[in-house]
């Protein structure tokens, strides 16, 4: 009786796996991509200038805080302050490129259209 049960709960624990595989999933449906009008090359136009120019924007942010880094540790020093105000400037003109190149999309996005 006891070989039985264990013959059994074996073979229970070797079909289980089998249960599991009756179950049918269903297939997903996979998205279709590519181009197919002119909307998708503006989509993906606009996506990856919105991408550049945040990206960008960051790159400006980050060089703003370096030039306040080198302000900061100048320390009286009338080349490094030269050097500080300069970096400072050229971020600031950064930034206003990043804002500029926002705007510059939109202005391309309606002559196309």
């Amino acid at each position: 009786m006891k070989n039985i049960t264990k013959k059994v709960a074996v073979a229970a624990l070797l079909l289980l796996p089998v249960l599991a595989f009756a179950q049918s999933v269903p297939s997903p449906t996979v998205p279709t991509t590519g181009v197919r009008s002119l909307d998708d090359v503006s989509r993906i136009i606009t996506t990856l200038v919105e991408w550049i120019t945040g990206l960008f924007f960051v790159a400006a942010i980050l060089f703003l805080f370096y030039a306040a880094y080198l302000y900061l540790g100048a320390a009286g020093d009338p080349e490094r302050l030269t050097k500080a105000k300069d970096q400072l400037i050229y971020s600031i003109v950064a930034i206003v490129v990043a804002l500029l190149a926002g705007s510059i999309r939109f202005i391309v996005e309606s002559v196309l259209r």
